[in-house]
């Protein structure tokens, strides 16, 4: 991650990382795919161990040896068997980490820095985006559950910051650091 750089007499008013709750549904999703991928190999391991007792009487210690123990009538099934088995689990690792660690492990690099004379968001991810709007450049801070939503002069859409813990407490920081230009004109 880019380092900060903070001037010296810039003043730190709130420095927050992701909630804890955050991290609920990555988790469970990966509960989810370690079932249903071990599921599928206990499935192929019972073929295959099922394969093996019929051919030779008994399973071996190493799954990986059934079809070189089988008849050539169901080695063809085996080696299928064997190699589907050896997929799911490479496809369980790379689910794994798509959808499910790569978010725990970056969300906690994740942050939102609040001074005296900025806003500073890092995305925490592999190459994190730093990003910083100046005070005098913001309208309006909305809260919606956990999302803080921050109206940009000039802007259309606003920047959402996900997560936030203390979501209230922290929008009314950041509305209480606004400078009041003009008011707001009626529409």
């Amino acid at each position: 991650m880019p380092k900060i750089n903070f001037a010296p007499d810039e003043e730190v008013l709130a420095e927050l990382s992701p909630s804890r709750r955050s991290t609920l549904f990555p988790v469970l999703e990966l509960v989810v795919i370690t079932g249903v991928v071990w599921l599928a190999v206990g499935l192929l391991d019972s073929y295959l161990g099922s394969l093996a007792t019929t051919w030779v009487g008994y399973v071996p210690d190493n799954i990986a040896d059934v079809p070189r123990l089988v008849g050539e009538a169901d080695t063809g099934t085996a080696t299928a068997a064997l190699w589907g088995r050896r997929v799911v689990l490479v496809a369980w690792v790379w689910l794994s980490w798509r959808r499910c660690l790569r978010h725990l492990l970056f969300r906690t690099r994740s942050r939102m820095i609040l001074t005296d004379t900025r806003l500073i968001t890092a995305t925490g991810h592999m190459r994190s985006h730093i990003g910083e709007v100046p005070l005098s450049q913001i309208v309006d801070v909305r809260v919606h559950k956990s999302e803080v939503r921050v109206f940009l002069r000039g802007g259309g859409r606003p920047l959402v910051l996900r997560d936030v813990p203390y979501a209230k407490r922290f929008a009314r920081l950041v509305h209480s650091r606004i400078p009041v230009h003009l008011p707001r004109p009626l529409y």
